[in-house]
């Protein structure tokens, strides 16, 4: 019981310490007068854009799909043919 009371001493010394610092602090700084605040510029109303006349303008041009050639290359087209062909099971065997 004895450390639990010594350390609520301790926090009131602490406390009253700390008061006393904070009110010579306030007594040494000189007191100045507080400053105006500046007024912020007036706000300009944001103009709207004007809609475009022009429909056609507004659409943009896309690209068309690429195809297996365009992507794989010419080399791919033939295998795949070749792959086809001999997959084939013959009847028979």
């Amino acid at each position: 019981m004895g450390k639990q009371y010594n350390k609520l001493i301790k926090r009131k010394r602490r406390v009253a310490y700390l008061a006393r610092l904070k009110s010579k602090q306030s007594l040494e700084k000189p007191v100045t007068e507080k400053k105006a605040k500046k007024t912020p510029p007036p706000k300009t109303p944001i103009k709207k854009a004007e809609p475009n006349t022009n429909p056609s303008s507004n659409k943009t041009e896309v690209a068309g799909k690429a195809s297996a050639v365009d992507v794989l290359g010419p080399e791919s087209q033939e295998k795949k043919a070749s792959e086809s062909t001999s997959t084939v099971e013959k009847p028979g065997s």
